[in-house]
């Protein structure tokens, strides 16, 4: 077996020096005199909406229903368009229109003053009139393109040439307009409602429609949403709906049904602990009765009422999650993951169920009190579906926690416990949290679990992110509680064995949380994903990690892999000069793969456009006329390329936090050429979602796997290769990781 390579490349930063064109109508598209009628009759019946309600707030809502997925750069920009300002600046939610998977469209809400929907509704006027005079009717690629159209023609009409252009081009994009409304409401008695961003604040907003306190129970959390009961949501939704951006269900509680409390009490000896890495669970509470206890600082995250109510509590479920993480391998031998065992930092927040938003606050209090801690195991969960349209109140909170500090959350996948399952559920929150590994459960056999629930997310985004042993109702694994050892089920024991991987993987070896996070998914993926596992993403993610801690950590003797951290610092980040092995015949007798992970930013309030930043890697041969020829035939950063927005987010992933790309492992593939001195090259890219500009850097971390088609070991060629190029290539030796860690953590007593 090879060693895996840590490899400390030297970027370069490239601009984006591409000039933006002049915005065209698409290929196919076209706008007749009819459609711009229509459009123009859709703001006027919005207009005729807001007239006969009390005005409550400045500016407008306005849903702009397009016919695609579309780009930011496709969006509205004359349309709607504020003055001194872009339309882009205006907008303050989008999600997707309720249509079967693969047929959705963007519906996007901007919050814009009367004038400039009076005067786009001017505007869209004189376009009616100038496509019926100048176009015969209807505007098209070609004749709209036609050089023959004289300056003056458009002149005549009041308008300059690229604001009447710009407003057929925005017709082209567009449906419909319409006023912004809830679609579905959760079957519950409580709710977690957030607003559109407007000037009025929430308490504002509830002085005017004279709810007080003494009659109606509501509690704030941030500055946009409100937690409520049923009474005060009829009002909400009967008097402002269109000021209501998500609503979702109001309580996390355990997600397995089948807990065994009929457990094998025995006499169990366990070490006391010594310099083991910590590794935080909050969860339910903790039973100090048991065995391992010494491993474990229990804390009863509780207020005085809670304290109080909690008294004779069940702490079960927290207690069997924290048992595997400390000692999983003694009760599972096959599970036996080669990582020994950890200390626990256990936050006991609950009995069984908690209100979201309370969850929500003592995680951050939680996280910020113990910033030794860079691993956290959270096994609660929602029985509710996640919407498809935006990400849940706790599973942003978490994303911006993991933006903001040096952690990664590992979430159960959450539990199906219906007894009849016609369907697959989506995922309850917060497994929807995009910056976590979320892992969903498999049998022995590696099928998924019968109570597993599915991704995507928004849609898009693949959750869960990988998969692991949890059990089910004739195959179990065994914990530990105060009733002593016994057989459960559930994503919430799938979970503890990630984080142990994962805790090893950061703590004793020393990895950047993005490297960490791209060996486990690379790991997982292997190079099977896009042959056969890729049909199942839904249920089972990247696939399931090995359960040896060896086989993540070293690779096969004809593999090459090799690690990478860095920061996307500019638009593009460059290395050109990857010195990767030729053979006899100067070919490169290679197929590749590389794993690519990062923690961005996110705003909720954008609903499905979720992520504020996208990175795309490239990596391949360098050609003759400089360009990477990419592995996974990534041509989006081409300047000279044109991929649609729907396209690019199948088949490249846009704006996924997690990117893989791979060849396709085959018997019949044969060396490929080397042009000439030419490497192999490795490049970012980096765009912005929102109209600010890159405020701050991005870590990322990169797996990188070279096979060799013929078997031969050509690690040595690459290692002396890339040190010829001054790069320093260490070797993630375990042992020695293990050394250093051990040699960190001894206490030093000065006499």
């Amino acid at each position: 077996m090879n060693s895996i390579l840590q490899v400390k490349l030297n970027f370069a930063k490239e601009q984006n020096n591409s000039q933006v064109g002049a915005r065209e109508l698409k290929t196919h598209a076209q706008v007749t005199s009819g459609t711009v009628e229509a459009l123009i009759e859709g703001l006027r019946a919005v207009l005729r909406y807001y007239h006969a309600v009390p005005k409550l707030v400045n500016n407008i809502l306005i849903d702009v229903n397009y016919n695609d997925i579309i780009a930011k750069s496709r969006r509205i920009q004359e349309i709607l368009k504020p003055t001194g300002k872009s339309t882009n600046e205006m907008v303050v939610g989008a999600r997707f229109s309720n249509a079967p998977a693969g047929q959705e469209n963007h519906i996007i809400t901007y919050y814009v003053d009367e004038e400039a929907i009076n005067r786009t509704i001017n505007d869209m006027t004189i376009a009616k009139r100038f496509i019926d005079q100048e176009l015969g009717g209807k505007a098209t690629r070609e004749n709209f393109e036609d050089k023959g159209i004289k300056k003056s023609q458009y002149e005549k009409y009041g308008l300059s040439k690229s604001r009447l252009r710009g407003i057929i081009i925005d017709c082209s994009a567009v449906e419909s307009f319409d006023v912004p409304s809830i679609a579905t409401t959760p079957d519950r008695e409580s709710f977690l409602v957030t607003f559109y961003r407007t000037e009025l604040t929430l308490s504002l907003l509830l002085e005017k429609l004279a709810i007080e306190d003494r009659f109606y129970r509501y509690t704030f959390y941030g500055s946009d949403t409100l937690s409520v009961t049923r009474d005060l949501y009829d009002i909400l939704m009967d008097k402002v709906p269109y000021m209501i951006s998500m609503v979702s269900a109001d309580f996390s509680e355990i997600t397995l049904e089948d807990i065994t409390t009929e457990g094998q009490k025995e006499q169990i000896s366990i070490p006391d602990p010594a310099n083991e890495p910590v590794i935080g669970v909050i969860d339910t509470f903790f039973d100090e009765h048991v065995y391992f206890s010494k491993w474990v600082e229990n804390i009863d995250y509780l207020d005085e009422i809670e304290r109080y109510s909690a008294k004779n509590a069940e702490r079960v479920h927290g207690t069997q999650v924290t048992s595997l993480i400390v000692d999983g391998p003694r009760m599972n031998p096959w599970l036996d993951d080669g990582c020994g065992r950890f200390r626990v930092r256990h936050f006991g927040v609950c009995a069984e169920r908690i209100q979201t938003a309370k969850l929500v606050r003592k995680v951050r209090q939680i996280v910020k009190e113990n910033p030794d801690i860079h691993v956290w195991n959270l096994s609660l969960g929602t029985d509710e579906e996640v919407s498809r349209n935006f990400i849940s109140y706790d599973a942003a909170a978490l994303d911006e926690l993991q933006f903001q500090n040096n952690v990664v959350f590992v979430i159960a996948g959450t539990n199906d416990n219906r007894a009849d399952r016609p369907d697959v559920l989506r995922v309850g929150s917060p497994a929807d949290s995009l910056n976590s590994i979320v892992v969903n459960s498999v049998k022995r056999n590696g099928q998924p679990a019968s109570y597993a629930r599915k991704g995507n997310i928004l849609c898009f985004f693949n959750k869960p992110d990988v998969s692991y042993y949890g059990g089910d109702y004739d195959d179990r694994v065994n914990v530990y509680s105060g009733y002593g050892e016994e057989p459960v089920y559930g994503t919430s024991f799938a979970a503890p064995w990630i984080s142990r991987k994962l805790c090893y993987l950061i703590d004793v070896m020393g990895l950047p949380r993005e490297v960490a996070k791209a060996l486990l998914i690379d790991a997982a993926a292997g190079w099977e994903y896009k042959q056969s596992t890729y049909q199942n993403k839904d249920i089972v993610g990247y696939g399931i990690v090995p359960i040896d801690i060896h086989k993540i950590l070293s690779t096969e003797n004809d593999e090459i892999r090799f690690v990478v951290y860095g920061s996307s610092e500019s638009y593009r980040t460059v290395n050109y000069a990857i010195p990767v092995p030729r053979d006899e015949d100067n070919r490169y007798p290679y197929i590749a793969r590389a794993t690519l992970c990062y923690f961005p930013e996110c705003s909720r309030m954008q609903g499905v456009d979720y992520t504020n930043r996208e990175l795309t890697i490239a990596f391949g041969r360098i050609t003759e006329n400089g360009k990477i020829e990419d592995i996974n035939d990534n041509v989006q950063d081409d300047d000279r390329t044109h991929v649609d927005e729907r396209k690019s987010r199948i088949e490249f992933r846009k704006w996924e936090n997690t990117k893989f790309i791979s060849s396709i492992l085959k018997d019949t593939l044969k060396p490929r050429k080397s042009y000439g001195d030419r490497l192999w090259g490795f490049t970012v890219t980096s765009k912005e979602r929102l109209s600010t500009r890159m405020k701050h850097h991005l870590n990322f971390g990169t797996v990188i796997t070279l096979k060799e088609l013929k078997g031969i070991n050509r690690i040595d060629d690459f290692v002396k290769a890339c040190r010829l190029r001054g790069y320093i290539v260490t070797e993630l030796d375990i042992q020695q990781r293990v050394d250093v860690y051990n040699a960190t953590q001894e206490e030093i007593i000065f006499e």
